[in-house]
């Protein structure tokens, strides 16, 4: 089945405008190239006997006459390949009536040049057998012996595979995560996820299969000589006059010069002239098409190895069935355990179960979702009423894709329910939840774009769960103020002085609730900045940003609690093998007009990598100062670490330390030295390992020594298998010994199929 598809020979006479390209890459055809197509398919099927009726199409209508009976019966037999009755018969009318004949011009100029550049043998359907290829498996087995964990065993399964029906490929995941201690639910993830960029590699594979695309294009003629031929054939067929323009003339001059050429000549002679330059076209058209057919050779050569702009061909060129064709442009299909990033005022960074899909086509976008968020599980025991299961329903509407620049409307309707789950009962009230958004971008043009974005949310609740059918849709305009989220984001940059800026500011009024968006803050006024500059060609780097956040903590006070945060950060390349960083940040949160938090800290950093006394090593080493300050305890922290490898024999030493030091000894935080050094080395050829002593103090809780090994191998080209065991003694032994462990292994097995 054929479509006409504008977007497509748009997209490419805009690509290939970009590279110097010709006009020829549009779905129209200028009369001089379709009649040297004519001339070749007539040559191409002399010898085939006409069988067709010439009324079948109207040829003569779509300037087709000069096509013979052999040329004829194929073209038809192409046209109607694939095709029901039914499908024939809406084609024919398209090709018979009075409407949009333009359309039907197009059409049948671009299935001519795709019959032109049809292969032999050639087929014109995707391959329909199914394909199963899996593309992994690996178990993974986790043992400690840490008493504060919830269990000793940890086991985590993947399985990774892909299933093609009808050429749609579709990509399955399966995760399972489960503990040896019974009274843990194992949790099992399942996506199933439609492939857009398989599915469209498989389309321009069969493609390119199909159709020599540089035919297509019209690559093998010789525009200039196609275009004289046909000027100096239809100007011969005229009245011999005096004073008759030659094809040069007729090419090369404008309309005015033409008419100054042919003023000694009759009337009727001037009219034919002047009608077929404007068949040929204007001097500038004419110019760009002769002048830019040298690059656009090398230009189709790049165009045609690019899957995702020659599949976009497909829809004129292949018979798609339905689905097949709406695949097309479907950009997003994922079903099971997803998770949702659609909006940011809307759905934004939600994991949910359920289904999500997204469309484009002709510039008009549309996006479903639908699931169930938040299942409870035995983490939210003493959370369970803020911890609200959620059926949600979400569609946005729009112009174009998101970040295009155009409008979006989405609209999110949420039901929650008391739920039972894991023996535990959830004290949340019935309520329905109703969320509606507009989203814009504006182009500032060379100076960056604005985002805006305006939600607004409004909420019904009930004691009796059957009375939570009851929509919120329905008082969406009460308490706007209240009840309304605005977001505004100006992203920028100054190319010839190394900028790049940002400026934003979210509000969310105290009552706007959005399960669409679980990390959202309500009652809360956000905004910040950040700037960054580049010098000697990015050798020299400084960023500073800032994000101040004012959170109303009750409906019925003025009382915030206030956080701003500030970093700086600067980084300089001395050379290939050297370069410094620094650090500066301060996090701050005040409460009823006091610092309940601070947290400042400045850090330096290098990187460094060279060879000494003749071995090849790399460095990163950081020092830094940090305040900490939590109510009443005030500590300040001096931390240093460090990581050097360097090439010893046939492997590699590791040398690691770190160490944390409160001066003040306020005990926010314990005094800690961790150190560590091993040898990663090949054993027999085939088993990776690493060998590495652990000594570790935590000031008044712990000190231990201990021995890492790790032991890797590929075996069977596509089995992996890693194990590793770290053991350790106890130097120490205090009531808050439980927090570290003192044996932890782990074995991995994966099972590679790509």
């Amino acid at each position: 089945m054929y479509k006409n598809c504008k977007a497509a020979g748009l997209l490419l006479f805009c690509l290939l405008s970009i590279m110097s390209a010709y006009a020829i890459t549009t779905d129209s055809l200028p009369v001089p190239l379709k009649n040297a197509v004519m001339d070749s398919l007539n040559k191409k099927y002399a010898n085939v006997p006409g069988q067709w009726l010439p009324d079948s199409l109207p040829f003569n209508r779509f300037g087709l006459n000069g096509m013979q009976q052999g040329a004829r019966q194929e073209f038809m037999q192409y046209m109607h390949a694939g095709n029901s009755a039914a499908g024939i018969a809406k084609m024919q009318t398209m090709f018979h009536g009075l409407q949009d004949s333009a359309r039907g011009a197009r059409f049948i100029d671009n299935k001519l040049r795709g019959f032109y550049a049809l292969k032999p043998q050639g087929s014109l359907t995707l391959p329909g057998l199914p394909e199963n290829k899996l593309r992994g498996i690996s178990w993974q087995t986790i043992y400690s012996d840490t008493t504060a964990m919830m269990s000793g065993w940890w086991n985590e399964g993947v399985v990774q595979d892909q299933l093609t029906v009808g050429s749609i490929p579709v990509q399955l995941n399966y995760s399972t995560l489960s503990g040896y201690n019974s009274g843990l639910k194992d949790a099992h993830f399942l996506k199933l996820a439609f492939d857009k960029d398989a599915y469209m590699q498989k389309v321009n594979q069969q493609l390119q299969k199909t159709y020599n695309l540089n035919k297509y294009f019209l690559d093998d003629i010789d525009i200039k000589s196609s275009i004289k031929s046909y000027a100096t054939s239809q100007l011969a067929a005229m009245d011999s006059v005096k004073g008759k323009v030659s094809a040069d003339q007729l090419i090369y001059l404008d309309s005015t010069q033409l008419r100054n050429a042919m003023k000694d000549a009759p009337a009727d002679y001037n009219e034919k002239v002047m009608s077929l330059k404007q068949q040929l076209g204007g001097v500038k058209e004419m110019n760009q098409l002769l002048g830019a057919q040298k690059d656009a050779q090398h230009n189709i050569q790049s165009l045609a190895s690019q899957p995702e702009n020659t599949s976009r061909m497909a829809g004129n060129l292949l018979h798609l069935s339905a689905l097949q064709s709406l695949m097309m442009n479907i950009k997003e299909l994922k079903v099971g355990s997803i998770g949702a990033n659609a909006s940011k005022g809307t759905v934004s960074d939600l994991f949910m179960t359920g289904a999500a899909g997204s469309y484009l086509k002709s510039n008009k976008f549309i996006m479903l979702a639908m699931g169930k968020s938040n299942e409870l599980g035995v983490q939210d025991v003493g959370m369970q009423s803020t911890t609200p299961s959620y059926s949600m329903q979400f569609l946005r509407l729009g112009r174009g894709d998101i970040g295009s620049g155009q409008t979006h409307f989405s609209t999110l309707n949420a039901n929650a329910k008391p739920q039972t789950n894991n023996g535990f009962n959830t004290a949340a009230l019935s309520k329905n939840i109703f969320v509606g958004s507009v989203s814009q971008q504006c182009s500032l043009g060379s100076l960056g774009t604005i985002d805006i974005e305006l939600s607004k949310s409004s909420g019904q609740y009930s004691n009796e769960a059957a009375a939570v059918s009851k929509s919120a849709a329905s008082h969406f305009m009460d308490d706007i103020w209240a009840t309304a989220s605005v977001g505004l984001a100006y992203n920028g940059d100054i190319k010839k002085y190394g900028l790049t800026q940002k400026v934003y500011m979210n509000y969310s009024g105290l009552g706007y609730t959005n399960p669409g968006s679980p990390f959202g803050s309500r009652g809360s006024l956000q905004y910040g900045f950040m700037v960054k500059r580049s010098w000697l060609r990015n050798k020299a780097v400084v960023s500073l940003r800032t994000d101040m956040r004012n959170l109303a903590v009750s409906p019925l006070t003025d009382n915030k609690r206030k956080s701003l945060q500030f970093s700086l950060d600067g980084r300089y390349r001395l050379t290939r093998k050297l370069s410094f960083s620094m650090n500066m940040l301060q996090n701050t949160l005040r409460e009823n007009g006091n610092t309940a938090f601070l947290n400042r800290k400045i850090s330096f950093m290098s990187q460094a990598n060279g060879k000494m006394y003749g071995l090849p090593f790399s460095n990163n080493s950081t020092i830094g100062i940090q305040q900490l300050n939590y109510v009443d305890l005030h500590s300040l922290f001096v931390n240093i670490g460090s990581m050097h490898t360097f090439m010893a024999g046939p492997g590699m030493v590791v040398l690691n330390a770190f160490y944390n030091r409160d001066i003040k000894n306020a005990a926010v935080y314990n005094n800690m030295l961790n150190v560590d050094g091993g040898y990663q080395y090949t054993l027999w050829k085939v088993l990776s390992c690493g060998s590495s002593l652990i000594y570790m103090d935590s000031k008044d809780v712990v000190t231990q020594i201990g021995l890492r090994q790790q032991v890797s191998a590929q075996f069977l080209k596509r089995w992996s298998l890693a194990i590793s065991a770290d053991g350790r003694k106890n130097l120490k032994n205090t009531a808050a010994n439980y927090y570290y462990g003192r044996f932890n292994t782990a074995m991995s097995l994966h099972y590679q199929i790509n």
